[in-house]
Order: structure tokens, then C-alpha cells, then sequence
């Protein structure tokens, strides 16, 4: 007689921190400092048929019972004296962010990313939680898709997995967990996020202080290696400084941008077939991915008539460990590459490329941006929107590259086949990538402002053919 296997218990709802990271609060007030720009990140999830809809209202109340920050709202400190915090909405009403369209025949690709462009371009209501999500049918096929969008503030790209995981299933027939959402909580009055306010602060100075005497004792009792940690962390400080100080290239087409419009693009590679090219190349995939965007906006700009022989790209790094991978708020650091496009080479190009990247990651720039964030913590939110207004024009083009889920992932009962990542672009930044891997594929979505890039099929083609160019090379 075999024994049943006991039945795993159901997953417990993700433990989040009530206050908004420095990093949030960023995305938070730069739409009130820049009113074209549009804090948001979406998934765009094609699927094999049309899901059930009561399972996928259920999946969604699931995903809701699990992940408290979607039935959170943003609640500003009085006299904006320390950073946003995240509060219970009372009058969360489920079906204002599940919403139900349709395409008109004949539903192909081109309709369904004009659909989800305009879709990513409306602002939040910023007294609701910060998302939405819209399921589309009437794709090609007997497809239908699912556009989940997201304030910045709420969540990076990797940390959006444990989303993706809370509105999918591992199989087809998988029904969604069924866990009790708790009843909401009344939002706090004035007095209290005073107090809660200044008790994190306390908090946040013990911590700091602790820190601050392990790190004298460990300095005292292993000298050395003290030494080399300060000398990493003040070169890893030194190289994000000079990131930042170093201008962007003046660009012509940028001038034009100002973040209003966009327009999505796709592309899709067989991950495998890019992991191929790491060895022989010794580049990463990320390598791979700049060198041949750099091919592609250098060969763009000629077209139009410019030749440039930089353009400044912004690059997320991932700063979570296995403790906070499912945690909600941005745990990124940056760093910028110089994106070599007047180069004609493309294994030049991806030379000079991978001398950035690894040089990024030896310095640990990257690493050294928690430390400005830890010390922004009690700034006032003036001061978040003077930092975001310094950020227009800063970089040219900005790239992004998110791990997924390895294994097929199906939505009340449908099979999500592709899984499309979008970031903003905004004034100055015309064209934002992102890259996310799924199912042993690579799928990205491409952000451009038709003010300044009227034609930006034309770089998703350049794209794929400086893909088959560093093929070439092995």
C-alpha cells in the first residue's frame, strides 16, 4: 500500500515592509516633477487560447491574498516629513483594476501592441493601488493575451517574478491557491504615521550604529580584509560618481522625445542560441545584447543622417539575494556603458562593450548605490523631485535584462507562451529595452517615443541583424 504523499501547505503571503525604499520614493515623485513621464513597468503575456475567466478571477484573488502591496495604496507623510509609506485601501475594489477588451479582426500582433502602448500610457489613479490589469481577446488564432501593468515604485523587474508566479500555474489543469485575504486596515491618522515615522527613524539609526560598530571590531580583529572591503566600496563609490557626472551624447533625435508618445516593439531568440555565443565570444548573453543594440542604433542613426560615436546607455544591476527575491520595491543599483555605435566592427563593439561591463562589475558600482540610498532616507520629497528633474536627458537609451521563470507557466488554464517586459521611455530617453528570459527563450519588448524614432520597427530589424553579425564571428 503506497502512502499518499502529504499535501504541501499553501504559500503564505509575502511579508512587506510598510515604508517606501529611498529607490521607490524616486519613481514615486518623479511624476510630480516631470508630468510626461510615466513611472510604469508592464508584462505582456501572450497565451495559447482564452483562459477560463471564473479561474482567472479566482488566480487574481489569489495573487492578491499573497501579495499585500496590491491592495496597498501610497499614503504621504504629513508635511511630506519622511518618505511615503504603503496602507491597506478600505475601499479596494478588485474589479476597478481587472478589466476586459477586445480586438477588432483581424487581432494581430501590430493591433494587440498598439492596444497595449496606449493601455501603459495611462496614468494611475494615485489614491488606488498601483496597478492594473487587462485581459485582451480576439488575437489571431484563438489567442488572447494579458497585460498586467505596474508602478515603478511598487516593484522592479526582478521582483515582479513572484507576481508572474502569483497569477500563474505550473499546468494546464492547476487550479489557483485558495488563501483568505486578510480584512484591510484602517488608515493610519497623522499622529500615528508620525509616530511610526519616528520610531523607523530610531530604528534606522540603531541599525546604522550597529553596523557601524561591527564594522570597527571586524576592522580591528581582520585588518586586512577590512581594508579591502573600504578600498572596494570607495572605487565602487568613485565609478558611480563618474557615471553620473558623465554627460550624455548630444543626440539629435532625442531633442525631439518628449515621453508623451510611445509605440512597443517585440522580438523573441532562442536563449540557447545566444548562450552559444558566451564561450567562443567570452561575453555574457547581457554582453551579446548591448554590443548588437549598439550595431543597431549606430546603423539607425546613419540611416537618419547622424553619425555619433557614443550614446550612453543606463544598465540595472540586480542587488537582491536568495532573502529578498520576492521582496516588493527596487533593490537595483546602475551603472552606464558607452555604447560604441560609430564603431564599424561589430567584434570591436562587443570588446569595448564587455571592457564596461566587467570593469562595472569589478568596481562594484553598482553595489555602491544602496549607500546614497541609506543616506537619502530622511530627505524630504522636494528633494526627490529636484533629483528626478536631473535625470531628463541623462542617458540616450537605457537597457534592462530580467531573469524569468525557466519552466512553462499557464493562466487559468492557458498556456503563457511569450511574456514581453516594457519600461518607459521619457524626455531625452527615446528608446528603453527590456529582456526577459522564459521558457528557454529570450523575449524582449522595445519602448520607443515616435516623436524622435518615427520608425522603430527599423531597430527591432537592425537588432536581429547584428544578432546573425556576432554569430558570424564563431
Amino acid at each position: 500500500m503506497t502512502k499518499r504523499k502529504p499535501k504541501a501547505p499553501p504559500p503564505r503571503p509575502l511579508d512587506l515592509a510598510s515604508r517606501m525604499l529611498p529607490s521607490d520614493a524616486l519613481f514615486w515623485y518623479a511624476e510630480e516633477a516631470l508630468p510626461h513621464f510615466r513611472s510604469t513597468i508592464a508584462g505582456l503575456y501572450v497565451l495559447d487560447g482564452v483562459p477560463d475567466a471564473e479561474r482567472l478571477d479566482a488566480t487574481l484573488e489569489s495573487a492578491i491574498a499573497l501579495v499585500p502591496r496590491l491592495r496597498q495604496r501610497v499614503l504621504a507623510m504629513p508635511l511630506h516629513l519622511g518618505l511615503p509609506e504603503w496602507a491597506d485601501d478600505p475601499h479596494f475594489d478588485r474589479r476597478y483594476h481587472l478589466r476586459h477588451v477586445s480586438l477588432a479582426p483581424p487581432g494581430d500582433e501590430r493591433h494587440l501592441l498598439d492596444l497595449a502602448a496606449t493601455l501603459f500610457a495611462t496614468p494611475f489613479d494615485r489614491e488606488r493601488p498601483l496597478w492594473e490589469a487587462t485581459w485582451i481577446e480576439g488575437l489571431a488564432g484563438g489567442r488572447s493575451a494579458y497585460l498586467l501593468k505596474m508602478h515603478h515604485s511598487m516593484v522592479d523587474g526582478v521582483g515582479a517574478n513572484a507576481i508572474t508566479d502569483a497569477i500563474t500555474q505550473r499546468t494546464r489543469a492547476e487550479a489557483p491557491a485558495r488563501i483568505a485575504r486578510p480584512p484591510a486596515r484602517r488608515l493610519p491618522t497623522p499622529a500615528a504615521q508620525l509616530a511610526t515615522l519616528a520610531r523607523d527613524n530610531v530604528r534606522g539609526s540603531l541599525d546604522l550604529a550597529r553596523r557601524g560598530v561591527a564594522g570597527a571590531l571586524r576592522g580591528l580583529s581582520r585588518p586586512r580584509e577590512a581594508l579591502q572591503d573600504a578600498r572596494r566600496t570607495l572605487r565602487g563609490i568613485r565609478a558611480l560618481v563618474a557615471d553620473a557626472l558623465q554627460p550624455a551624447a548630444r543626440d539629435p533625435l532625442s531633442r525631439e522625445s518628449s515621453g508623451i508618445s510611445r509605440r512597443f516593439d517585440v522580438l523573441e531568440f532562442d536563449l540557447e542560441r545566444l548562450r552559444k555565443l558566451r564561450g567562443p565570444l567570452g561575453a555574457t548573453v547581457n554582453d551579446v545584447v548591448l554590443a548588437a543594440l549598439a550595431g543597431a542604433l549606430g546603423s539607425y542613426y546613419r540611416d537618419r543622417g547622424h553619425d555619433l560615436d557614443t550614446l550612453k546607455c543606463m544598465v540595472p544591476m540586480n542587488l537582491r539575494g536568495r532573502a529578498d527575491s520576492d521582496a516588493m520595491g527596487n533593490r537595483v543599483g546602475m551603472f552606464n556603458v558607452q555604447l560604441p555605435v560609430g564603431e564599424p566592427s561589430a567584434k570591436v563593439r562587443l570588446v569595448r562593450v564587455r571592457e564596461q561591463t566587467s570593469a562595472a562589475k569589478d568596481d562594484q558600482r553598482g553595489v555602491a548605490g544602496p549607500l546614497f540610498v541609506e543616506l537619502a532616507t530622511s530627505l524630504p520629497g522636494a528633494a526627490f523631485r529636484w533629483i528626478a528633474r536631473q535625470a531628463v536627458g541623462q542617458v540616450n537609451v537605457a537597457c534592462t535584462n530580467i531573469p524569468g521563470a525557466r519552466e512553462t507557466r499557464y493562466m487559468a488554464g492557458a498556456k503563457v507562451e511569450a511574456i514581453y517586459p516594457f519600461a518607459s521611455v521619457m524626455e531625452g530617453t527615446p528608446v528603453v529595452m527590456a529582456l526577459v528570459s522564459y521558457a528557454g527563450a529570450l523575449h524582449i519588448g522595445i519602448d520607443t517615443d515616435p516623436e524622435a524614432i518615427p520608425d522603430p520597427q527599423r531597430i527591432a530589424e537592425l537588432f536581429e541583424a547584428n544578432v546573425a553579425m556576432l554569430e558570424a564571428l564563431v
